[in-house]
């Protein structure tokens, strides 16, 4: 007969429920925290045999004296964390970028060491934030920006004023205005929808 001898029913969460701090589950698997090793979590026996080990022991004590030790993650939780983490850092840039274009902030200032002292100090995710050189984020912007100006001036009389003056940076404003809202001034990215 081919009847297993193990619980059917025991969870790598279940056992670290019976050993809380002592153990820890990641993806469905359990891990002694103070050695940073999977265990079987089937058998109780393997986990006390793993507790009588000289090499646990020794971790427990290096523990108890305060040394860091690491806690093991399955790759999956490790890969979507960071999927989750990169995505973050991904809208913080999107969203300063589109912030200073919006406000007309050249992108060079985001190179200034007080700002970047303060971004990085004060804003979640501000050192990821690009300084003077955002290439890889502001064609995305650009493509947002260009949506909502669609969107926004769907079946509205437009009328497009443009002051061939440069400013300081060397770029020409335009003004917009619609029918039923305030003129608005954009910056070179209202050349560019029509371009």
């Amino acid at each position: 007969s081919n009847v297993s001898h193990l619980p059917s029913k025991i969870t790598a969460i279940d056992r670290q429920k019976q050993y809380p701090g002592i153990l820890h589950e990641s993806g469905g698997k359990l891990f002694c925290t103070a050695c940073n090793i999977v265990v079987e979590h089937k058998r109780k026996s393997s986990i006390d045999k793993h507790f009588a080990t000289a090499k646990h022991n020794m971790r427990c004590a290096e523990k108890q004296a305060g040394r860091q030790t690491t806690t093991q993650i399955t790759m999956t939780q490790a890969v979507a964390s960071r999927s989750i983490a990169s995505s973050e850092r991904i809208k913080i840039c999107l969203d300063w970028l589109a912030t200073c274009t919006a406000v007309n902030i050249p992108l060079s200032k985001s190179d200034h060491p007080v700002l970047r002292k303060f971004l990085k100090e004060k804003v979640v995710n501000g050192g990821a934030i690009p300084g003077s050189h955002p290439e890889k984020y502001l064609g995305d912007v650009y493509l947002q920006e260009k949506e909502t100006l669609k969107t926004n001036l769907t079946k509205k009389p437009v009328a497009v004023i443009c002051d061939e003056t440069p400013d300081v940076e060397g770029k020409c404003r335009g003004q917009m205005c619609t029918e039923h809202s305030n003129c608005t001034t954009r910056e070179s990215s209202l050349s560019m929808l029509y371009s």
